[in-house]
Order: structure tokens, then sequence, then C-alpha cells
């Protein structure tokens, strides 16, 4: 009979409100400049173990490729192939609980002398798996063929 008074005439408490935080963290991993080793006087070994490193991280964090940059040599005035590709590999997790997204990324550059080699150790295909943001304007040089409307 008490509780039942208590519930009547007791003061309420209100039920604090908290807002849902942002809706994205973003994490990279930071493994190098460079797909291999960074050090240039390193040796074959040497160099061959870091680029396994780099892929062993990426398939551990179950991580897919997401995009890709190709650079050419700015010096010739027409279109050979890539000197280097810098490409990203990212997760994305949703928390429902918190309604964010968390984004963990890699990300290195290639050079076109190891293009093959990095293709077969990550099982990816740098033309197909990742998306191309080479024709996108980059350090002030727009890559665009024709004009923008104004």
């Amino acid at each position: 009979m008490i509780e039942i008074f208590k519930k009547l005439f007791g003061k309420k408490q209100k039920e604090e409100y908290i807002p849902d935080p942002p809706g994205r963290t973003f994490k990279r991993i930071l493994t190098g400049r460079f797909f291999g080793c960074e050090d240039l006087h390193a040796g074959k070994h040497q160099v061959a173990k870091a680029k396994k490193d780099k892929i062993d991280q990426i398939k551990e964090l179950e991580l897919i490729p997401k995009f890709v940059r190709f650079f050419y040599d700015d010096t010739s005035e027409e279109d050979n192939d890539p000197i280097s590709a810098h490409v990203s590999f990212q997760k994305e997790v949703f928390a429902e609980k918190w309604n964010m997204i968390h984004v963990t990324e890699i990300s290195f550059t290639v050079n076109s002398t190891d293009f093959d080699e990095f293709e077969k150790m990550a099982g990816v295909s740098l033309a197909k798996d990742f998306r191309n943001l080479s024709s996108t304007t980059f350090n002030g040089k727009d890559r665009r063929t024709e004009n923008r409307d104004t």
C-alpha cells in the first residue's frame, strides 16, 4: 500500500536524454608510405618481409579494396603507363547501439615495378577492384579533357 502512495505522490525521476554521438569514427593503420621497405639500403629479404607484413595486416583486419589513384610522369606529354599507384583498403563496421560507422583504413603507394607482385599477394586487381580516382583534380592540375560549364 505504501508503494502505491509513493508511486502516486513521489517525485518522478526524469530519464536522462543522451543524444547519439557523431556518426563516423576513422582509424588509419600506419604501415609505411610504400609497398615494401622504407629503407633504401634494405636487402631483398627485408623488402619481402615488409611486403608480406602489409598484406597480412590487410587480410587480418579483413579490409577490402576501396580507392586507387594512378600517378603519371609529368614531364612526358603523352599518356604513358603509370609510374605508381596509391591504394586504399577500408572496412566499415556499423555499431547499431551508437548508430555509428567505424572506418578502418590502410593506404600506401605501390611502384609500377611492383604492380604484378602486389596484385598476386593481395589477390586484387588494380584496374577492377578499386574505385579509380586518377581523373580528379590533384595538386592543382585538372586532368579533364573537356572544359567545365561555367
